[in-house]
């Protein structure tokens, strides 16, 4: 009996070290638990800056925030900051070190501005290079970088040759414009379209009766045996001392457009040839590719051109 006595004694005494008792200097007598729950600070309105001593806050629901949320340097000898804040209908991204937003979105509209912006790799892992493009490649809004060349229906130049002579005078065969041939490796797969822009001559020196006409036809030619367009002139002239002001030579321009599908990776060799179709007189010819005027401090030199534009596929 007496060892069951003072085991009921012991749990007794240590049940009641749980709590504590004190007397205030009023006289009134407090029971602390003090191993009560932890404190609710819901319960608590700050009344100054609450710092929590470099320790985390975890486990959060939502929070509120009045004004702005800065986010400060690890390394603390840089001071600068950046924020996020909301002001007149616009949630921004502050940089203390601009003084400005780096990037603003309107509650209304949702619409987003960046003040720069650095792209460094499309959604396909693709990377930019100089000149390279940022396309969408499909309606979920993957990116891809690629030449312009390269983008589905771009409109990219690719040649311009100018004429260094003139084709062989008063010739009734086709023979090349000097300067105007040009060899084409395709970049893709397209449509490649040829403007030739080509001045016909009669050399004044030659023409001796009146009225003389020539006619000339000019063809643009693929691989040296294809003929994708052609074109002709026919110049009427009188003679060079009919003229007011001396003369010269008698020039004609004459326009001509094709096209030819193009295969990523094969070469064409594409070239302007002209010939003398028909004269009135036997030795009154004409000759394609550069027109020269000399007279003075005027005198100028104008030239035939063949150009290249491709349509990507």
């Amino acid at each position: 009996m007496r060892r069951v006595a003072l085991i009921l004694l012991l749990n007794y005494s240590f049940m009641s070290a749980q709590t504590k008792t004190v007397v205030t200097t009023y006289g009134e007598k407090i029971t602390i638990d003090p191993n009560g729950i932890g404190d609710n600070l819901g319960n608590h309105t700050a009344t100054t800056t609450l710092n929590l001593n470099n320790n985390d806050i975890s486990n959060v629901s939502t929070i509120f925030i009045k004004k702005e949320a800065q986010l400060f340097d690890k390394n603390t000898g840089n001071s600068n900051y950046f924020s996020l804040n909301k002001n007149n209908g616009i949630v921004g991204i502050y940089n203390s070190n601009t003084t400005g937003n780096a990037l603003s979105i309107n509650e209304v509209s949702s619409k987003t501005t960046f003040v720069t912006t650095q792209i460094t790799k499309g959604t396909d892992g693709s990377l930019p290079q100089k000149d390279n493009v940022l396309i969408s490649t499909d309606s979920n809004g993957n990116t891809a970088w690629l030449p312009l060349v390269k983008v589905k229906d771009a409109l990219t130049f690719q040649f311009l040759n100018y004429s260094t002579g003139n084709s062989q005078y008063n010739t009734a065969t086709f023979n090349d414009v000097p300067g105007l041939m040009v060899t084409y490796t395709a970049p893709v797969t397209g449509i490649l379209s040829l403007q030739a822009n080509l001045y016909t001559i009669i050399p004044d020196g030659v023409v001796t009766k009146t009225p003389t006409s020539v006619k000339t036809e000019m063809v643009l030619m693929v691989n040296g045996n294809q003929t994708i367009k052609g074109g002709a002139s026919t110049i009427t002239t009188a003679t060079p001392s009919a003229f007011v002001n001396g003369g010269g030579n008698f020039p004609e321009t004459t326009t001509i457009l094709g096209q030819i599908p193009v295969t990523a990776g094969q070469t064409y060799t594409i070239t302007v040839q002209a010939r003398t179709a028909d004269t009135t007189t036997a030795t009154v010819g004409t000759c394609v590719g550069n027109y020269v005027h000399t007279e003075g401090v005027n005198s100028f030199s104008a030239y035939s051109t063949l150009m290249g534009t491709l349509f990507t596929d």
